[in-house]
Protein backbone atom coordinates (compact mmCIF):
# COMPACT_ATOMS: atom_id res chain seq x y z
CA UNK A 1 0.00 0.00 0.00
CA UNK A 2 1.46 3.33 -0.99
CA UNK A 3 0.82 6.64 0.68
CA UNK A 4 -0.73 9.15 -1.72
CA UNK A 5 1.16 12.34 -2.39
CA UNK A 6 -0.28 15.74 -1.61
CA UNK A 7 1.04 18.62 -3.70
CA UNK A 8 4.02 16.55 -4.95
CA UNK A 9 6.15 17.26 -1.88
CA UNK A 10 4.06 16.53 1.18
CA UNK A 11 3.02 12.98 1.87
CA UNK A 12 -0.21 12.28 3.65
CA UNK A 13 1.79 10.87 6.54
CA UNK A 14 3.79 14.08 6.89
CA UNK A 15 0.65 16.22 6.78
CA UNK A 16 -0.94 14.07 9.50
CA UNK A 17 2.18 14.34 11.65
CA UNK A 18 2.28 18.12 11.17
CA UNK A 19 -1.34 18.38 12.37
CA UNK A 20 -0.73 15.80 15.10
CA UNK A 21 -3.61 13.61 13.90
CA UNK A 22 -3.86 10.11 12.51
CA UNK A 23 -3.84 9.48 8.78
CA UNK A 24 -7.40 8.07 8.80
CA UNK A 25 -8.63 11.17 10.66
CA UNK A 26 -6.85 13.44 8.17
CA UNK A 27 -8.48 11.54 5.31
CA UNK A 28 -11.85 12.06 6.98
CA UNK A 29 -11.17 15.80 7.30
CA UNK A 30 -10.17 15.93 3.64
CA UNK A 31 -13.32 14.13 2.55
CA UNK A 32 -15.44 16.55 4.61
CA UNK A 33 -13.60 19.54 3.17
CA UNK A 34 -12.63 20.67 6.68
CA UNK A 35 -8.94 20.99 5.79
CA UNK A 36 -7.43 23.13 3.06
CA UNK A 37 -4.28 21.32 2.00
CA UNK A 38 -2.85 24.53 0.64
CA UNK A 39 -2.81 25.99 4.13
CA UNK A 40 -2.31 23.32 6.77
CA UNK A 41 -0.67 25.86 9.07
CA UNK A 42 -3.86 27.97 9.19
CA UNK A 43 -5.93 24.90 10.11
CA UNK A 44 -3.45 23.97 12.83
CA UNK A 45 -3.42 27.52 14.21
CA UNK A 46 -7.23 27.64 14.31
CA UNK A 47 -7.42 24.31 16.17
CA UNK A 48 -4.80 25.54 18.65
CA UNK A 49 -6.79 28.73 19.24
CA UNK A 50 -9.96 26.72 19.91
CA UNK A 51 -8.10 24.44 22.33
CA UNK A 52 -6.61 27.37 24.21
CA UNK A 53 -10.04 29.01 24.54
CA UNK A 54 -11.52 25.79 25.93
CA UNK A 55 -8.68 25.45 28.41
CA UNK A 56 -9.13 29.06 29.53
CA UNK A 57 -12.85 28.40 30.11
CA UNK A 58 -11.96 25.46 32.33
CA UNK A 59 -9.48 27.58 34.28
CA UNK A 60 -12.08 30.32 34.72
CA UNK A 61 -14.66 27.81 35.97
CA UNK A 62 -12.19 26.26 38.39
CA UNK A 63 -11.37 29.67 39.82
CA UNK A 64 -15.05 30.61 40.13
CA UNK A 65 -15.66 27.37 42.01
CA UNK A 66 -12.65 28.03 44.26
CA UNK A 67 -11.10 24.69 43.41
CA UNK A 68 -7.64 25.80 44.54
CA UNK A 69 -6.19 26.55 41.13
Amino acid sequence: MSIPLIDDDVKLEQAAQFLNVSQPYLLQLLEQGAVDLNNLAAYKAERKKISQQALQQLVDQAQELDMGY
